[in-house]
């Protein structure tokens, strides 16, 4: 990671669309508005190049250069050790958590706004608001060649919120909720399919199947028709089995008649 102050949030986040969009496919990167483990809030640059080390400093040397950072973490390291690196902050045994995600095609200074406005009053020291941009081979595949439909360059927008306290969680979903309604006229009102939540609307989860969602319908139809595997992002097999004034319970009870 490069390390600088919250306080150049939305500098960091202008700096981070245009690096990220022209990264090779060997490099990837992150821009995440958090708190270090000593309660320092920051604008990380998070990034990573897979080859050659001598490639990997050109590569990755303009997010090294840019601006006055707090810290340089940027090293050699193992894929394991990158693998893991953030599982001390976002993989802790019995930490509660909930979270908004979504996609943004242009990251514009509108939206960059949002997000910093929410990075300066995070109200957990544990949560933290991560962009991160998909691109490369994941993106030249064609749309329809498999489930995931979304192949295009565009960022995914993370609000993680995080707390210990199991008392405190109605505090910290409110507070999630209000960011999320500021970032999410910025997005494209679709998201990561495992990013999807029970809350999902019909319609977001229609988006984030893209063009796919009639040909994976036809599929549930065929194999799934009473709709047994609801318990996910679900595709509906049918509106005769899950409608929004019957919901799944009563599918299911249609279903198994």
């Amino acid at each position: 990671m490069v390390l600088h102050p919250m306080a150049r949030a939305r500098e960091v986040l202008r700096f981070y669309r245009e690096f990220s969009g022209a990264l090779p496919d060997e490099a990837c990167s992150w821009a995440a508005l958090l708190n270090t483990p000593d309660g320092v809030p920051v604008a990380a640059l998070l990034v990573v190049y897979i080859g050659p080390l001598e490639e990997g400093e050109r590569v990755l040397g303009p997010a090294r250069r840019f601006g006055q950072p707090l810290a340089d973490l940027v090293q050699p390291m193992t894929y394991v050790a990158y693998q893991s690196l953030l599982d001390g902050g976002f993989a802790t045994h019995g930490m509660q958590r909930y979270w908004k995600s979504g996609y943004d095609e242009s990251l514009s200074d509108a939206g960059i706004d949002a997000i910093a406005r929410g990075g300066e009053n995070l109200l957990s020291p544990f949560s933290a608001i991560a962009v991160f941009l998909i691109h490369g081979a994941a993106a030249r595949v064609h749309p329809g060649a498999t489930a995931f439909g979304a192949r295009k360059n565009q960022w995914d927008v993370n609000v993680i919120t995080q707390w210990s306290d199991p008392s405190d969680s109605e505090r910290q979903v409110a507070w999630t909720r209000d960011l999320w309604s500021s970032i999410e006229p910025h997005t494209t009102g679709a998201t990561m399919i495992n990013h999807l939540d029970a809350e999902a609307r019909p319609e977001r989860i229609r988006a984030s199947y893209s063009g796919n969602y009639e040909r994976l319908a036809a599929i549930k139809r065929k194999y799934d028709p009473a709709n047994f595997f609801r318990l996910n992002a679900n595709i509906r097999p049918d509106t005769r089995f899950a409608s929004p004034d019957r919901g799944e319970d009563q599918a299911q009870a249609v279903g198994s008649e």
